[in-house]
């Protein structure tokens, strides 16, 4: 029985880590561009941390930084077009 409970929860935690998810990424696996265009936009920013998100079967690369001590996201796609701030 706690074989057959392992496996559902491992079948389910599958599931619903393949539909398109937040994951946390390093920022060697952000492309360059978005890099860029987020260096450009925020050169004051402090410690950065990214996640990429699927929107409409389109990656998009999130910046988790801080700027003049305010935590800051923003949103960038591969090219390193901007989408928005929150």
């Amino acid at each position: 029985m706690k074989k057959i409970m392992f496996y559902a929860a491992f079948f389910i935690g599958s599931i619903l880590s393949s539909c398109g998810g937040d994951k946390k990424i390093a920022a060697g696996d952000v492309p360059q561009p978005a890099v860029d265009a987020f260096n450009t936009k925020y050169p004051g920013a402090t410690d950065a941390g990214w996640i990429v998100e699927k929107k409409n079967n389109k990656k998009i690369y999130e910046a988790k930084f801080k700027v003049n001590g305010e935590e800051v996201e923003a949103e960038f796609d591969a090219n390193g077009t901007f989408i928005k701030e929150h």
